[in-house]
């Protein structure tokens, strides 16, 4: 897989992987993915958000992670972009959208964000998002 490739190559330096995807449309292969990546990289090298320790804050150990991320994979499935709230507005266009948050914090720290096109998804135009 193309993936690992690239991964393996930034390994030396990499420390923490995380995994940024939306549950109602790639769950499945987020979980997939973070169960091979921990298998060539380690358990304590990935983070996917239902790790996060009981009673934690969420969105303050969110944070954290994303601040130790070497490199951020954004998993995107067929419906990841037209993803609607309970009102019809794109979630993606909300300020509070976790997805968006996540992408938001790892761009700002011009960390290394790699999509993770699923279940026969598109890559978004700039436009888009």
């Amino acid at each position: 897989m193309l993936l690992f490739s690239v991964l393996r190559c930034y390994a030396v330096t990499m420390t923490s992987i995380f995994i940024s995807y939306r549950r109602d449309d790639s769950s499945g292969f987020a979980g997939r993915l973070e169960d091979d990546l921990s298998e060539c990289f380690g358990d304590a090298s990935v983070f996917r958000d239902r790790e996060i320790p009981a009673g934690a804050d969420f969105a303050e150990h969110l944070s954290e992670r994303l601040g130790a991320a070497d490199v951020a994979l954004v998993v995107i499935g067929r419906h990841w972009l037209d993803a609607r709230d309970q009102g019809g507005a794109r979630r993606l266009d909300q300020p509070d959208d976790w997805v968006r948050r996540e992408i938001e914090h790892v761009l700002a720290r011009n960390c290394l964000v790699v999509p993770v096109l699923v279940d026969g998804a598109t890559m978004p135009w700039p436009e888009q998002l």
